[in-house]
């Protein structure tokens, strides 16, 4: 994500809270694959995971609820404010997720909750890479994104005037650029759009691990 797309997310930080407060419980396959990620970073041993681009807060509570020990980082400080008051046991930060500030290895795994729709594909693999470094080995990434439309561009979003685009990315792109990062594809899995959730497209998930895992 871009500093543009940060500065944008300042601009509905509460509106977009309010609507998304309580998404898994309005989709319970995405809450699934969450928790099924989780028992996949406790089973090999892990106790930490970062949620990257954690928005309000909502996946980082859901990692918290599988056992794990979490912490999420935005770009956008509104979006850390709403999070550290809805969260207040949790711990919440800015920072870009592009230069993450953590030593290399601290997370067993990292979550990406619909945080790279702003990344292009080109960006992807560094983005991954940054990832990379901030996970131990064995160390477990979640992706979610939407799939199968063309980018969505958006003036007007959450009774804000905004300039937000929303990229629609390639399951096999996305796994190619984890490959090229040090990861080993695990699991993919799509969802067809829910219309009643007002969803526009598709939706991926993507669990990948760190190559050492056996």
């Amino acid at each position: 994500m871009t500093g543009g797309a940060y500065e944008q997310y300042e601009l509905i930080a509460g509106e977009y809270a309010q609507a998304f407060a309580g998404e898994f419980d309005d989709r319970p396959f995405d809450r699934a694959v969450l928790r099924s990620f989780a028992d996949l970073v406790v089973r090999s041993g892990g106790t930490s995971a970062l949620d990257v681009g954690c928005g309000p807060g909502e996946p980082t509570a859901g990692l918290a609820d599988c056992g794990l020990r979490v912490e999420g980082i935005d770009g956008s400080p509104a979006m850390v404010s709403l999070a550290a008051q809805r969260w207040p046991r949790l711990r919440f930060q800015t920072a870009d997720m592009f230069d993450l500030p953590y030593p290399v290895g601290t997370f067993d795994a990292v979550c990406a909750w619909y945080s790279i729709i702003h990344t292009s594909a080109e960006e992807l693999p560094e983005l991954f890479t940054a990832f990379r470094r901030v996970l131990a080995d064995p160390g477990w990434l979640l992706l979610a994104f939407q799939t199968e439309g063309d980018p969505g561009i958006y003036e007007h979003a959450f009774g804000r005037d905004v300039a937000l685009t929303f990229l629609r990315h390639d399951t096999a792109t996305v796994c190619d650029a984890l490959e090229a990062s040090g990861f080993t594809v695990y699991a993919t899995s799509k969802r067809a759009r829910q219309a009643h959730l007002d969803e526009p497209t598709a939706q991926a998930m993507v669990i990948a691990h760190t190559n050492t895992q056996p």
